[in-house]
């Protein structure tokens, strides 16, 4: 059976604040969480989290 590769984490902007899935910490507006695709859909459609901008995307390439 051949095994399903599993959707890597993607860096999300904070909107307004909100305690992460994961570690269960309270995070600021314009932090930046990594978050499963999954995890970030019901976040997005509560205005809770939005897609990187290019600020962002071009900091974490460099890291």
């Amino acid at each position: 059976m051949a095994t399903q590769k599993q959707p890597l984490r993607q860096m999300y902007e904070v909107a307004s604040p909100l305690q992460c899935p994961n570690t269960r910490q309270w995070l600021k507006k314009g932090a930046s969480v990594e978050l499963f695709p999954s995890e970030a859909e019901f976040l997005i459609l509560c205005g809770k989290v939005k897609l990187p901008t290019k600020k962002m995307t071009k900091g974490a390439d460099n890291a």
